[in-house]
């Protein structure tokens, strides 16, 4: 964050670093696209913005991120806006992708990928990890990357991803999911709010075909719990009518998972190391009952 969910983070971090690393022209300046465009930072800490910056919408935001636009596209983005840093002689170049996303709840799913490193106190949460920051606000989800390592950089990541989040007007809330998820044993790292089967083979890989009938009308969020009754990992999704959840809850069960379904709201209990702890997990999503 040992089973094939280990293989989140380098899928995570290839995807947000390709981001940074792959940049190609974009076809236009900040100001095009939805809503209220932040103000990007001009600089901070001795580096300063090479240009203008740039917007990628949802087609030319493939040639930008060369090949791993589908991470940002699962969480309905509509839109990134880019701008490069250069820094002293001899400092690398630092680069700000800010990334609008569908609602708040999926700029919170985007930075749910990759909760490794430190707290910061930037935007609605921010985490800091090898020059790179990533936050998320609103409806907004942000990384900031250095194209090396040095301690003026790394301040200067985090100066400027301040600055960017501070020019963000709104806020919002996580999914209302991540409440559901009981609390003892969770890994609060683990939790991943998502929509699609791709998204979750990130995290345990249930294969190819899509028993839990995912999608982008579906809310679900994933957590890791470790108890003594032995470790698991926890689904609750809200699906758009109680008959899609009963196909999901039929998949589901046909494919060897535990579940429970009340109404549209299904929960699951993936990788039970013994089975027995689905039980419990299960118990206590409904309060016990």
């Amino acid at each position: 964050m040992a089973l094939r969910q280990a293989a989140l983070v380098p899928i995570l971090v290839f995807a947000i670093l390709g981001s940074m690393m792959s940049c190609s022209e974009a076809p236009t300046q900040p100001g095009a696209g939805q809503g209220v465009t932040p103000n990007l930072p001009d600089g901070a800490s001795g580096w300063r913005a090479v240009d203008g910056g740039q917007v990628y919408d949802t087609e030319s935001i493939y040639s930008y991120i060369d090949g791993h636009a589908e991470v940002y596209m699962a969480y309905g983005m509509l839109r990134c806006l880019s701008r490069r840093y250069e820094g002293p002689e001899g400092e690398p170049d630092i680069v700000l992708d800010l990334f609008e996303q569908a609602s708040p709840a999926d700029a919170f799913g985007v930075f749910t990928h990759d909760r490794d490193g430190t707290d910061v106190e930037v935007g609605q949460g921010g985490r800091f990890r090898f020059g790179w920051l990533s936050f998320w606000k609103g409806s907004w989800f942000g990384s900031v990357y250095a194209e090396g390592e040095s301690e003026a950089a790394a301040k200067a990541v985090i100066e400027i991803g301040r600055a960017a989040a501070d020019a963000i007007s709104d806020v919002g809330e996580a999914s209302p999911l991540v409440a559901e998820l009981p609390v003892e044993g969770l890994d609060q790292r683990s939790v991943v709010f998502f929509h699609t089967q791709e998204i979750l083979n990130g995290v345990v890989y249930l294969g190819y075909e899509n028993v839990l009938q995912l999608g982008p009308d579906v809310d679900a969020v994933l957590g890791r719990y470790e108890r003594p009754a032995g470790n698991a990992w926890l689904l609750v999704a809200d699906y758009p009518d109680e008959a899609t959840a009963k196909a999901a809850e039929n998949g589901a069960e046909a494919a060897g998972l535990e579940t429970l379904r009340s109404a549209s709201r299904l929960a699951a209990v993936l990788s039970p190391e013994p089975s027995a702890v689905a039980d419990e997990l299960l118990a206590d999503v409904t309060g016990g009952d």
